[in-house]
């Protein structure tokens, strides 16, 4: 009864740390020191739900096939492999997401690292998303058994284009029974890196713009009220919209002329039959390009919505 009892207590133990690893924040243990070790507790690789088609298709230039007995492992359970695969020696490095954002770029994405075809661990106590504070954006395996991740560190006030450095973590593959443990062994100097938003994402900070058309290849609508059709790019970007009688906001990220809007939420008030709230929605949410000239913005949409056309305002009422 007594043995009964400890492994109990040992087992509840574990599964309090493993809760914890899992409830840290992206970057959070990259600010612990010294550097804590998840992997022993998560050399599984978990069930996911599958990629749609649509999007497997619409984000097809990003996507690798399988081609790697470790690819197969992943893609059976789930995941879409994104970028490409490092092997040296018998240790394999591939990454899989779960989702793309707008521009397809990796969303609750790991980096698997495999001996053989056994998983010693990842390069993230949790799931990451790309353009966030503590996200891998390079692997580099250095030998059989040793590897460097760089993670980018963002601040409250920086553009979701531009983090202000990057750190670097050395990890070492470990013997560990009949299989193997991933390690990381130490945080290197970090690379600041030259904070410049670009020009074209400075002209929307802080700029409030109305709706005033849409063009595409089944037509154009012209907007009869655009002062009910409002779009305000805030700081740290975020956004404010006024889609009709409803009011909402979200975050928007940029880089180069390409532009996509997540997280968009509003009111879920009825504005009439004629109210176009709806399209205009469906509008930001499938952005993929903007252009600035003088005071009149284009924003470039999927399907329907064509180029949406916007107008600045230059001081509002």
């Amino acid at each position: 009864m007594k043995n009964l009892k400890i492994k109990s207590l040992l087992a509840t133990f574990a599964v309090i740390l493993s809760c914890g690893f899992d409830a840290l924040g992206q970057s959070d243990w990259l600010d612990m020191k010294p550097l804590p070790s998840w992997n022993e507790r998560k050399r599984a690789i978990l069930q996911t739900k599958k990629i749609s088609s649509a999007e497997l298709k619409r984000c097809a230039v990003v996507v690798r096939q399988p081609t790697l007995p470790q690819d197969k492992l992943l893609t059976k359970m789930g995941w879409t492999l994104t970028g490409a695969a490092q092997v040296f020696g018998n240790t394999t490095v591939v990454t899989a997401a779960e989702a793309f954002d707008g521009m397809c770029r990796p969303l609750k994405f790991d980096t698997y690292i495999f001996v053989g075809n056994r998983v010693a661990g990842t390069l993230s106590p949790g799931q990451m998303d790309s353009r966030t504070d503590g996200s891998l954006v390079n692997v580099q395996l250095t030998g059989e058994k040793n590897l460097t991740a760089e993670y980018v560190r963002y601040r409250a006030s920086d553009a979701l284009c531009c983090p202000y450095k990057t750190e670097a973590v050395t990890f070492v593959i470990k013997p560990d029974g009949a299989n193997f443990l991933l390690v990381p062994e130490s945080k290197m100097q970090s690379g600041i890196i030259e904070n410049q938003v670009p020009e074209a994402a400075m002209k929307l900070n802080k700029t409030v713009w109305r709706w005033q058309s849409s063009e595409s290849a089944t037509g154009k609508i012209t907007v009869d009220k655009p002062e009910n059709y409002q779009l305000e790019f805030k700081a740290e970007g975020k956004i404010a919209v006024k889609a009709d009688c409803n009011g909402g906001g979200g975050s928007y990220a940029t880089e180069s002329n390409n532009i996509s809007f997540m997280r968009i939420f509003t009111t879920k008030m009825f504005c009439g039959e004629k109210s176009l709230d709806n399209r205009f929605l469906r509008g930001l949410e499938s952005a993929r390009s903007f252009r600035i000239k003088g005071n009149n913005l284009s924003i470039g949409s999927e399907g329907e919505n064509g180029t949406m056309r916007f107008f600045k305002v230059v001081r509002q009422n």
